[in-house]
């Protein structure tokens, strides 16, 4: 994979340490690659591959292949499957006149009688398990509450 690396960077006319602000990484991470430290990790191939698309990916990972893609057919366009979102018209509806209304004594609210009243869900009660105390002195102290 050194080798790969190190043929990339000279057919690119690249430093290392300018492939490494092109990708975005730190540049010890391209040293330790080239140095046999350290493999690639799938994010760095997978980053080498965006900035560079001409790039087979068979020959940076597999050795396979030519080094480049040989048609235009062969890079991806990375538009060709963006489709735009459907806006579906919405067509404004109004609400028929409730008809029969009940009225909880010194409730302003009108409730139809026919629809149930929608409550939140309810969630497990929580309950304090420990608490801990930090002072400005570096100590500290743990409540344990009576169940």
């Amino acid at each position: 994979m050194k080798e790969r690396l190190s043929k990339i960077i000279a057919s690119e006319g690249l430093t290392p340490a300018l492939l490494a602000d092109k990708m975005g990484i730190q540049r010890s991470g391209i040293s330790h690659i080239l140095s046999g430290r350290n493999y690639p990790s799938f994010d760095f191939l997978q980053k080498l591959l965006i900035h560079f698309p001409k790039l087979n990916a068979d020959w940076l990972i597999l050795g396979q292949g030519s080094m480049y893609k040989t048609t235009d057919e062969d890079i991806p366009d990375m538009f060709s499957s963006f489709e735009p979102p459907v806006k579906t018209p919405v067509s404004p509806t109004i609400p028929e006149k409730p008809q029969n209304l009940s009225f909880a004594e010194g409730n302003q609210k009108n409730i139809p009688e026919h629809e149930p009243e929608i409550l939140p869900p309810s969630k497990p009660k929580k309950v304090i398990e420990k608490m801990v105390m930090f002072y400005t002195d570096k100590t500290f102290s743990s409540y344990f509450p009576e169940s």
